[in-house]
């Protein structure tokens, strides 16, 4: 993948940890061999047999941290070594485990089918203060968490969720009238229109206003995918870069106006 990112100590700790679960009729030290093997191509070292299986542990360890500066070409050793163990018969770990390792030390790697993605150029999410709601913010938590994963569909509908809930807390804390049941659109319409910190008034407006309304389409998008394309329902999901742009978007809408409100001094709910 062309990257030199390193995977820190605690991330190879995890993965040795995992290798040292796998049990074969072949023998715990033929299997330390072959990740061995899978790990000095990615370090360079010089691959020999250890002499004894004390030795063959403590060999593979320290080949797995010198294979670990170059990250996702460690990712692929595992995977390579670990498909290598399936073919001669032994029960392996699945993808499903590393992805929760790289998941868990919030690397930015996952493997998907048998392709490694890194997932970069996210959206930040947005940051709330202590007084927003508390489905607002386990919503948003539960967005961030899966956003960019193989559950990216699933971060469709808690995006969806926290930007809903927060454009409504927004309109009744300024005293914007909504009705029963507002959905998403409603509140951002109403919100747009009546709140003075998001009126494109500045340079260039006109086409500000575009943007605008480019967001309040795209609102009305989001609640589709979430009705239709997401496990909010029983629905075909969509693709991993689809729905991660999705969720991006909500974060791009989340931003704007929170920086709104910022440049406009209006204390954040």
């Amino acid at each position: 993948m062309g990257s030199t990112e390193s995977l820190n100590a605690e991330t190879t700790d995890d993965f040795l940890s995992l290798i040292r679960k796998i049990s074969d009729p072949m023998g715990y030290k033929q299997i330390i061999e072959i990740f061995k093997r899978h790990f000095c191509k990615v370090s360079n070292d010089n691959y020999s047999r250890s002499s004894s299986l004390e030795w063959a542990e403590s060999d593979m360890s320290t080949q797995a941290y010198n294979a670990a500066k170059d990250a996702p070409n460690f990712i692929a050793a595992m995977y390579e070594a670990l498909e290598e163990l399936k073919l001669k018969g032994a029960a392996v770990p699945t993808v499903q485990n590393i992805n929760q390792i790289l998941k868990k030390n919030d690397t930015q790697y996952e493997i998907i089918g048998d392709q490694l993605i890194q997932n970069t150029g996210s959206v930040a999410a947005p940051e709330f203060s202590e007084s927003i709601s508390t489905t607002v913010m386990r919503a948003l938590g539960d967005a961030k968490a899966l956003i960019g994963t193989v559950d990216s569909s699933s971060a469709i509908d808690r995006a969806h969720t926290a930007l809903h809930g927060y454009l409504v807390q927004l309109c009744i804390d300024n005293s914007i009238n909504l009705p029963n049941d507002p959905t998403v659109s409603k509140a951002f319409k109403e919100l747009r229109s009546r709140h003075p910190a998001l009126q494109a008034s500045g340079n260039r407006s006109e086409e500000i206003t575009r943007v605008l309304n480019s967001f309040a389409a795209a609102i009305d998008a989001f609640s589709t995918l979430r009705n239709k394309a997401s496990l909010s329902h029983v629905n075909e999901l969509l693709d991993v870069p689809e729905a991660t742009a999705t969720v991006n978007a909500m974060y791009t809408i989340f931003r704007y106006i929170q920086d709104s409100m910022h440049r406009n001094n209006i204390e954040l709910i």
